[in-house]
């Protein structure tokens, strides 16, 4: 019995699911806020952005939109 065309499906069917780190938080990140050529400084300060990722400074976690961020690393 050849199983390679029920793994591509179920592979298929996998791959069709939007992963919850792809969806937008509203009450994170406001699209309308992501600056992708702004400048910020290089220094780390880092800060933790709602969405749990840790940017090197609050200039770059506001650039990408998010709206709270906590002093340091996230997780730590």
């Amino acid at each position: 019995m050849r199983k390679t065309p029920i793994l591509l499906f179920l592979v298929l069917a996998l791959a069709s699911f939007q992963c919850e780190d792809d969806i937008i938080n509203p009450d994170c990140i406001d699209p309308d806020r992501i600056r992708t050529n702004a400048v910020c400084t290089m220094d780390w300060n880092p800060v933790c952005g709602c969405d749990g990722v840790t940017y090197s400074n609050s200039c770059h976690a506001s650039n990408s939109g998010v709206l709270r961020t906590t002093p340091g690393e996230c997780g730590s």
